[in-house]
C-alpha cells in the first residue's frame, strides 16, 4: 500500500476548499478572455522538447476559442530562470507562468508571485471532481503546500524517476539471477564487480536526489511534517549514510569524476548499476551505440527493506505569477490544455516524460512496446505496490540539496564517522529551515 497518509491529508484539504469555493462565487466567473496574451518563461531550449513543445504552442494558439496567445520563451536552465524571476518580481515586470521547482514555487509564493491555483481547478473553468480523478493524484500532490494552508502552487508538467540501471547479462557473469533489491544484495553485487576484472563497483554520486532515493528504501524521509524539522538522525538516514560509507571503504564503490559519469559509464559497460533519471534513458541508450557495447539490461527501483519499495519522482512543474483574471484563467486554460490526453501522448511519445493523465498512461501500448526501458520505468511509478517518493516542498531544500551532497562525500572520499556527519547535516538542514521557512 502507498504510504501516502500525508499527501491524502493535504487532499481532505484540497477537497474542502473545492467544495467551498463552489459554494460561493466563482472568483472567476465571467471573465472575458478575447485577445488575452500570456508569456511562459521555461527551460526548453533544442531537440524534441522545444520542437514539441512550440508544437502545441502554436496548435493552442491557433484553436482555443477565446483568442488566447501564449508566447513561449527559452531562460535558459532552471538557475538562469530563477535568477530572472527573482529579477523580474523586484523590477514588477514578471511573465505569466514560469517553470520550476517545488522549491522555486515556495519562493516566488511567499513574494506574492505564485498563484494557488485550486480557486481556478473549483471554477467553471476548471475540472469536475470525476475529471480531476482522470489525473495521477500522487504526482499532482507534489505541488500541495501543506505549510500554506494546502495552496496547490504549481502543475506538473515534466515528469520523470529515479531509477536503478542494472546490467542484467553483467550480473549474470557475476553469479546473480535475479535484480538486487534487497540492501544486502545490493551491495554483494557491487562488492563482486569490484572484485572483477575490468569493471567497477557502485558508482556513487554525492547528489541529494540519489541520496534520497536510498532512504526511501529504507523506509525513511528527510523531513519530519509533524515535528516541522529535518531528520537526518533517524535510523533510515544513518543506514543510509552508512551503506555509502562501506561501499567506499570496502572498495566496492567509486566516485564518478564527471556528473554523469555514473550512467556514462553504465552505458560502455564498467558498472553493472548505476543511479539516475529515467529522461536520462536515452542518453544510456545513445552511449551504448555510440560504443557498441550490446547487453541485457532494465530498469528498477534502489534496494528496500520490507514493505519500503519506492520510486522517487521528479516534478518540474508550471508556477502561474498572479496577474489580471483574464491572464489568470488563460494561464490556466493553456495549462490545462497541456493536460488533455492527446497533448499528454503527444508530449510523453516525444520526450519519454511521464504523462499525469491516466487515460494517456494507457494508451501508450505501442509506445511502450517500442520503448521498453520507459516501460518498466512507468509500470514502477504506477504500480499499487511501490511507494511514490517526492521531496519536500520546502523553500529551504533547494540550499539544502548541497549541503547534501557535502555530507555523502564525508562518509565517502572524506573518510568522516557517519554518526558526526549526519549530526552535523541535521543540524545544517534545520539552521536553513529556520532561516528560510520562519
Amino acid at each position: 500500500m502507498r504510504k501516502f497518509a500525508l499527501l491524502v491529508l493535504v487532499m481532505a484539504m484540497v477537497a474542502v476548499t473545492v467544495l467551498n469555493v463552489n459554494a460561493q462565487d466563482d472568483p472567476y466567473a465571467g471573465v472575458e478572455l478575447d485577445g488575452t496574451t500570456i508569456v511562459w518563461w521555461h527551460q526548453y531550449n533544442g531537440g524534441a522538447q522545444l520542437e514539441t513543445m512550440d508544437a502545441l504552442i502554436a496548435e493552442f494558439n491557433e484553436t482555443n476559442e477565446y483568442g488566447i496567445t501564449v508566447e513561449g520563451l527559452n531562460q535558459g536552465g532552471y538557475g538562469e530562470i530563477r535568477e530572472a524571476m527573482n529579477a523580474a518580481i523586484i523590477a514588477g515586470e514578471t511573465p505569466n507562468l514560469v517553470s520550476g521547482f517545488q522549491n522555486d514555487a515556495a519562493s516566488y509564493f511567499i513574494d506574492d508571485a505564485a498563484l494557488d491555483l485550486n480557486p481556478l481547478i473549483a471554477s467553471e473553468w476548471g475540472y469536475s471532481e470525476d475529471e480531476l480523478a482522470g489525473k495521477n493524484q500522487a504526482i499532482l500532490n507534489a505541488n500541495v503546500f501543506p505549510q500554506y494552508d494546502g495552496a496547490r502552487l504549481a502543475w506538473p508538467n515534466q515528469v520523470s524517476a529515479n531509477v536503478l540501471s542494472v546490467n542484467i547479462s553483467m550480473l549474470a557473469e557475476l553469479g546473480y539471477e535475479e535484480l538486487p533489491s534487497s540492501p544486502e544484495a545490493f551491495v554483494e553485487v557491487a562488492c563482486a564487480a569490484a572484485a572483477a576484472d575490468d569493471i567497477n563497483g557502485y558508482p556513487i554520486k554525492p547528489d541529494a536526489s540519489n541520496f534520497e532515493s536510498f532512504l526511501a528504501g529504507f523506509g525513511g524521509t528527510i523531513f519530519d511534517a509533524e515535528e516541522g524539522r529535518y531528520n537526518f538522525t533517524s535510523e533510515a538516514a544513518i543506514a543510509t549514510l552508512q551503506l555509502y560509507a562501506d561501499l567506499y571503504n570496502n572498495d566496492c564503490a567509486y566516485v564518478p569524476d564527471s556528473r554523469f559519469g555514473n550512467t556514462d559509464d553504465f552505458a560502455i559497460g564498467l558498472n553493472p548499476m548505476a543511479l539516475g533519471s529515467s529522461a536520462g534513458i536515452p542518453f544510456i541508450l545513445g552511449g551504448m551505440a555510440d560504443a557498441g557495447y550490446e547487453t541485457e539490461w532494465t530498469v528498477t527501483t534502489t534496494p528496500y527493506t520490507e514493505g519500503n519499495q519506492t520510486i522517487q519522482v521528479f516534478v518540474p512543474s508550471v508556477i502561474v505569477v498572479p496577474a489580471t483574471p483574464a491572464e489568470e484563467v488563460a494561464s490556466w486554460l493553456f495549462i490545462k490544455y497541456l493536460s488533455e490526453t492527446e497533448q499528454q501522448i503527444r508530449w510523453t511519445e516525444a520526450t519519454s516524460y511521464f504523462p499525469i493523465d491516466l487515460d494517456a498512461a494507457a494508451s501508450l501500448t505501442d509506445f511502450e512496446a517500442e520503448n521498453p526501458f520507459f516501460a518498466a520505468a512507468n509500470a514502477l511509478v504506477s504500480s499499487p505496490d511501490v511507494n511514490v517518493y517526492t521531496s519536500p516542498p520546502l523553500l529551504s531544500y533547494g540550499a539544502l540539496r548541497g549541503v547534501i551532497g557535502e555530507a555523502v562525500a564525508d562518509v565517502t572520499t572524506n573518510g568522516l564517522p557517519v554518526e558526526d556527519v549526519a549530526a552535523e547535516l541535521e543540524e545544517a538542514a534545520n539552521e536553513l529551515y529556520d532561516d528560510l521557512e520562519g
